[in-house]
């Protein structure tokens, strides 16, 4: 995918009119004051940034029931939590007390968003890890206290300081969780195409939820949204296909010896149950999906023995759509990555979308998994259990 569909991919459809109202609010702003008549003296900086931060949140959750529709109580929480964000930016606004309930209904909303993301609910997208960012800024305005003359407050600053940071940890840790679960669930054996019913019932409401949503990640792993989230019984024979051909395929480079020879490189740690070998000339053949000739192979290499595991294909260039034969059972993916100058390296997305200071968000070509070992999560899971892969590894592994 190119930056253009990256960024439109992170953001789910039901999240648009959330995005258009905070978009929309310094016009409404500029508006209302223009109709209050001359222009009365602002507040302080750090009111004026809450004021701001508070209003955009409110803008967020009054238009988010305009896209959810997820039921009565939730709507109504919505806009409940909406108008009290918009009655306490006022409050920062107009110079009155806010921080402490501001501060209790910051923590409220991100404990809420993280139960959702965490319990399935929905994966976090770009729209809903920026209002999270936006109301974690918020919420360091509100636990810090101002430094102010004559009046010491190191210890109270030094307690809110160490509550955002801690509350920040949290929320990220919690974002990539979320990420992290939502791939997992997504993970797919090829069943018995045979049977028509047998297909249809792979493409249920649940899993085309889940499907739907798994598309947003941003923290480091991003994957095409599906057109139909339903394997046709056709779809299903392919991937099967696809399945069986690059078992056999490779069936050649079962013996590390013998890959390396064929041109794939060790990596310098060439240790554990995931070591991933790259074929610098497969990778530029000009060939795609080509089970002859993958472009990386997956080995589990420990106390002296070797296990293919399965291979990576990956599409030439970033930004070219990669084919998909098996419909939403093949499903590609590809990764942000930040591209450091000091010190120089690569490292992934944080869970909020950013790079660090000097880094450069890219994203790699699209790539696929095939496992060609009979794991529990089929050929196109989207990772293998480390334990597993051990235990398997202990019982199949070829000497090196």
């Amino acid at each position: 995918m190119n930056p253009v569909e990256t960024f439109l991919v992170g953001i789910a459809p039901m999240h648009a009119p959330a995005l258009a109202a905070a978009m929309i609010l310094p016009i409404v702003v500029l508006a209302m004051r223009r109709m209050r008549g001359p222009a009365t003296p602002g507040p302080g900086t750090v009111r004026l940034w809450v004021a701001w931060l508070l209003g955009i949140s409110a803008a967020v959750h009054l238009a988010l029931p305009l896209g959810h529709f997820d039921g009565l109580f939730l709507t109504l929480a919505f806009v409940a939590s909406g108008g009290a964000y918009a009655w306490l930016a006022l409050r920062a606004y107009e110079g009155r007390s806010y921080r402490l309930w501001s501060s209790l209904l910051l923590v409220a909303t991100l404990i809420a968003y993280l139960v959702v993301s965490g319990t399935g609910g929905e994966e976090p997208d770009q729209v809903g890890i920026a209002t999270a960012l936006v109301e974690l800024v918020a919420l360091g305005l509100c636990l810090v206290p101002a430094r102010e003359e004559g009046r010491s407050r190191r210890f109270k600053r030094f307690v809110g300081s160490t509550a955002t940071i801690f509350i920040t940890f949290v929320v990220g840790v919690a974002v990539w969780v979320g990420t992290i679960a939502a791939h997992a669930a997504t993970d797919a054996d090829v069943g018995d195409p045979t049977d028509p019913a047998e297909s249809v019932a792979i493409g249920g409401d649940d899993h085309e939820h889940v499907h739907d949503h798994v598309a947003r990640a941003q923290a480091g792993i991003i994957m095409r949204p599906q057109a139909d989230h339903h394997p046709t019984v056709a779809q299903a024979a392919a991937a099967q296909a696809l399945a069986d051909a690059t078992k056999a395929a490779t069936a050649r480079y079962a013996r590390l010896a013998d890959a390396v020879a064929a041109g794939y490189v060790l990596p310098r740690n060439a240790h554990g149950p995931d070591v991933h070998m790259e074929n610098p000339a497969f990778k530029k053949d000009g060939r795609d999906l080509d089970p002859e000739r993958p472009e990386t192979l997956v080995f589990a290499i420990e106390g002296g023995r070797a296990t293919l595991l399965g291979v990576v294909y990956v599409m030439e260039r970033a930004g070219i759509p990669a084919p998909q034969p098996g419909g939403p059972i093949t499903r590609w993916h590809a990764h942000n990555i930040c591209l450091s100058a000091l010190p120089p390296g690569f490292g992934i997305v944080s869970p909020f979308g950013s790079c660090p200071v000097l880094a450069v968000n890219l994203t790699t070509p699209e790539m696929m998994h095939v496992w060609v070992v009979d794991n529990p999560g089929g050929p196109f899971a989207e990772g293998l259990d480390a334990a597993w892969v051990r235990a398997y590894h202990s019982e199949h592994g070829l000497p090196t």
